[in-house]
C-alpha cells in the first residue's frame, strides 16, 4: 500500500486534521480552570481565612525576598513546567497513558482557576490586580507550550490508533519528528516564561503589593 505524507504544520491540512485533538486539549484546559475557580469558591471559610492570612503576609512581605529568589524562582519554575510537558509527552507516545494527557492538562487549568478565582474572590478588585499581574505573564508563554505539545502527543497516539484500522498506512515517523520539534518550541517557550517569573512578574507584584496591601 502506498504511504500517505503527513500534513506539514503550516499547512491548512494539518489544522483540519488535528482540530479534534486541539479542542479536547483546550476544552480539558477549559474546565480545569473552571473546576478550579468553582473550588475556590465553595471552599470552607475556615480555609478561606487561612489562606487569604497567608496571601496577606506573603505579599507583605514580598518585596524583602524577590530580589534573593529571583533565579531560584527562574529555575525552579522552569524544571517544574518542563517536567510537566515531558509527563504529558510521554503519556501520548506510550498511547495507553494517552488519556493522561487530558487529566495532565486539566490539573494544570485547575490549578490557575482556583489561584484566580481565590484572589478575586478574597479581594474583589485588588484581587483581579493580582491575579494579573502574579499569574498572566508567565502564562501567556506555559499556556500554548502546554497546548501544543500536549496536542502533539495526542495527535501522535490518535495517529498510532488509526493506523491499525485503516487500509492506507499514514508514516508515524514524520509525526513523532513533528512531535519533537513542537516539544523543541515548547521548551524555548518555557524558558522564556521561566525568565518572565522570575524577574519580571515578581516586580509587578511588588508594585501592587506596595499600592494595596
Amino acid at each position: 500500500m502506498p504511504l500517505r505524507p503527513e500534513p506539514t504544520l503550516v499547512s491548512g491540512g494539518y489544522m483540519r486534521k488535528h482540530m479534534p485533538t486541539y479542542t479536547i486539549v483546550i476544552v480539558m484546559l477549559v474546565m480545569g480552570v473552571v473546576f478550579g475557580a468553582l473550588a475556590a469558591k465553595i471552599l470552607p471559610e475556615s480555609q478561606k481565612s487561612e489562606l487569604a492570612q497567608d496571601l496577606t503576609v506573603f505579599f507583605r512581605g514580598f518585596g524583602d525576598t524577590a530580589q534573593v529568589s529571583a533565579v531560584s524562582a527562574s529555575r525552579q519554575g522552569f524544571y517544574s513546567n518542563v517536567k510537566t510537558i515531558f509527563i504529558g509527552w510521554l503519556l501520548g507516545l506510550s498511547v495507553i497513558g494517552a488519556p493522561g494527557v487530558g487529566i495532565l492538562i486539566f490539573l494544570r487549568g485547575f490549578v490557575i482557576g482556583f489561584t484566580v478565582g481565590f484572589l478575586v474572590s478574597q479581594m474583589a478588585v485588588k484581587g483581579i490586580v493580582l491575579a494579573v499581574v502574579s499569574v498572566l505573564p508567565q502564562n501567556i508563554f506555559i499556556i500554548p507550550a502546554l497546548i501544543f505539545s500536549c496536542e502533539s502527543s495526542l495527535a501522535f497516539a490518535v495517529s498510532v490508533i488509526e493506523d491499525r484500522f485503516r487500509s492506507t498506512r499514514v508514516p508515524l515517523y514524520p509525526q513523532f519528528l513533528l512531535s519533537c520539534a513542537i516539544i523543541i518550541g515548547a521548551l524555548v517557550l518555557l524558558g522564556i516564561a521561566s525568565i518572565v517569573e522570575g524577574f519580571i512578574t515578581p516586580v509587578f507584584i511588588e508594585l501592587v503589593s506596595r499600592r494595596f496591601m
